[in-house]
């Protein structure tokens, strides 16, 4: 956000007064401090535009023991979450040209929060919301977790009911009834996606469980709280009759849920993020054995004027589709180790490689590392193979501090700025974890692989590799 800001009739103000006018500056949003507990940086997650899908992520610095966020604002007020790598998640209530102060500090081994300035009454309930609802919370990492369906349900239940003590502090009485409504929506959909964990785990769909489908019956799509807490989103997708086909053809089933957005969808916050989230889907989760272009026009028509930046940030993934088919020479790229060292990928050829692209920052990239710890054993002693991992983290410490943390027993690299740019440009990834193999020969076998957790996987590498 620009601080010097002027507001004036006549351009020549500029010129007769600057030199006796004060400048209008507008006031710092976010002013924190971290008290008691060690913590060098945290992630600022805000949506400039109020959209989910469109959540950015601020690297914030923190420098003895203080740190600050400013931004543009979507409106008058906008709630963010503050993420700390490794720790609980916590959040703000933030209003337009005024200041909130967050004093974080740790108690009973969790980082708590709390506030003084604007709004300080919301920004407790907002910030244990974000605890209460962080997805990262509802499924475990660890392959061998014994939290089972119920241990998750009696968690989600506690943290409504923490929330939900909080909410009474709220003094506007309108204010306390929306952000009560909120929490009822966000615990619903939290509660529908443990449904459909369980339902999965035991090869059925969640359409199959009548509670799922009895929480979803009476949802009305277009109402704001509806859309914030998603639960718009997963009863316009319960409506689908198109299979997702991950890694396949994903043009059925995001036709059909932009049919039903055209039939049911007049929220015009909910309509963009469904443009954002079919975009997302086709071009992250598919791949491209369909009619991409054919799938590309009708999608650039279903966004409208008013989305149409949001099609366009999928014009390099259409060109990357178009020189990454297998057989074609993989596109190069300089890579960085530990210690400062860089090689390039294509110097790695002569083997068959698999390369893991992630970051410290996503929970499914860390989610598969335990299973590519077991694909390494078990093509240990296959010297027709090697694996690899890139990380695109910005923040080169984040990644260096895990790596030496857990010592993977395969070669790590790390890409950043322009070189990750163009590295994710060449080989059209616009969602990670991403997985590709390549030949011996440097040719591209798949740019966009099964994972390690998929058993296919270590099949498609013994058949390569005999």
């Amino acid at each position: 956000m620009n601080s010097n800001h002027f507001v004036m009739k006549k351009i020549v103000y500029i010129v007769v007064f600057l030199s006796i006018l004060p400048m209008a500056v507008s006031a710092q949003l976010l002013k924190g401090k971290v008290v008691g507990t060690e913590l060098k940086s945290l992630t600022i997650a805000y949506s400039p535009k109020g959209d989910v899908m469109e959540t950015e992520y601020k690297e914030t610095p923190v420098k003895d023991g203080v740190f600050n966020f400013d931004a543009e604002l979507p409106s008058e007020t906008t709630d963010i979450g503050v993420i700390v790598e490794g720790r609980n998640s916590l959040g703000a209530h933030l209003t337009k040209d005024k200041t909130i102060e967050m004093t974080i500090t740790e108690k009973d081994g969790r980082l708590v929060a709390t506030f003084k300035g604007v709004n300080n009454d919301v920004c407790p309930v907002v910030s244990r919301m974000e605890e209460a609802y962080d997805i990262m919370r509802y499924f475990s990492m660890d392959p061998d977790s014994k939290m089972t369906h119920a241990d998750y349900r009696k968690m989600l239940d506690n943290e409504y009911a923490a929330v939900a003590a909080l909410l009474k502090g709220i003094k506007n009485k309108n204010v306390r009834q929306y952000y009560t409504r909120l929490n009822d929506a966000k615990y619903k959909h939290q509660l529908l996606r443990l449904i459909a964990d369980k339902a999965y785990a035991e090869k059925k769909k969640p359409h199959d469980i009548a509670e799922y489908r009895e929480m979803l019956e009476d949802v009305d799509v277009n109402d704001e709280i509806n859309v914030r807490s998603n639960m718009s989103f997963s009863k316009l997708t319960n409506m689908v009759k198109a299979e997702q086909v991950f890694k396949g053809d994903m043009g059925p089933y995001c036709m059909e849920l932009m049919q039903l957005t055209d039939q049911y969808v007049t929220n015009k916050n909910l309509r963009r993020s469904i443009v954002s989230t079919v975009g997302y889907n086709y071009f992250t989760f598919g791949d491209d054995s369909g009619d991409y272009h054919a799938f590309f026009d009708a999608y650039k028509k279903f966004a409208g004027e008013e989305n149409a930046d949001i099609p366009k940030k999928y014009e390099g993934k259409i060109a990357a589709w178009d020189k990454t088919h297998s057989g074609v020479p993989a596109p190069d790229v300089t890579l960085t180790d530990k210690e400062g060292k860089t090689i390039t990928l294509s110097s790695l050829k002569g083997k068959f490689t698999y390369i893991d692209v992630w970051a410290t920052w996503c929970g499914p990239c860390k989610k598969e590392i335990p299973f590519m710890e077991k694909m390494v054993e078990r093509f240990k002693d296959n010297d027709k193979v090697q694996f690899i991992s890139i990380s695109v983290d910005e923040n080169v410490d984040a990644w260096k501090n895990m790596i030496e943390a857990d010592k993977p027993a395969w070669p790590q690299y790390n890409v950043t700025k322009e070189t990750a740019k163009k590295f994710m440009s060449d080989w059209g990834i616009t969602g990670i974890p991403r997985f590709i193999m390549i030949d011996k020969n440097g040719n591209i076998f798949s740019a966009d692989s099964s994972r390690p957790s998929e058993e296919k996987t270590a099949q498609i590498i013994e058949e390569q590799t005999k």
